[in-house]
């Protein structure tokens, strides 16, 4: 179905939810909602604010091209956000990346971040054989998200995130596709 663009919006808890494949069209909307999500979160994403404020759109869609994003709209307004990467290497080209996952508090608990998920999981399978992330160890609610889908933790790096003089762990998760 992502193959197709996952174009199918679902009617849920009163709002209709979609996700889609984003395009260059869909950069300024893509990167006010990263922006709120290093903003507000800055403790879950490897990403620095300052760095991501100075790019430009042309800096987004070059960056968009390294990877698949995928966007989830509920009621027609991006309020989620996911990237599935596979790498280019001949020893890694059959592993692939779910990244920079974020969903709005106002759009979570409407299934968009479970629909998400599985289009990156959708776009993933034929392409690698397995799929990996890393989640912040304090970040329960996406912790439960991902086992939901069918990753599990193989690993957990210590320290891996410091913001504003805290510490973080990443847990490293994994599925096959």
């Amino acid at each position: 179905r992502a193959a197709r663009g996952m174009d199918r919006a679902l009617r849920r808890r009163g709002v209709t939810i979609s996700v889609h494949k984003l395009t260059a069209a869909d950069v300024p909307a893509l990167r006010e909602l990263r922006l709120e999500s290093l903003r507000l979160h800055p403790e879950y994403f490897g990403a620095d604010i300052e760095a991501e404020e100075m790019m430009t759109v042309a800096d987004v869609i070059a960056r968009m091209g390294s990877g698949v994003s995928f966007g989830g709209f509920v009621d027609g307004i991006l309020s989620g956000m996911v990237v599935f990467v596979k790498p280019d290497r001949k020893k890694t080209g059959h592993t692939g990346d779910l990244g920079a996952m974020y969903v709005r508090e106002s759009a979570r608990g409407t299934g968009l971040a479970d629909a998400l998920v599985k289009a990156v999981l959708e776009e993933a399978a034929g392409r690698v054989d397995q799929i990996k992330l890393t989640v912040n160890a304090d970040n329960a609610r996406a912790i439960r998200l991902y086992r939901r889908n069918g990753f599990r933790e193989i690993g957990r790096y210590p320290d891996s995130l410091r913001v504003d003089g805290r510490s973080y762990d990443e847990l490293v998760m994994f599925r096959t596709t």
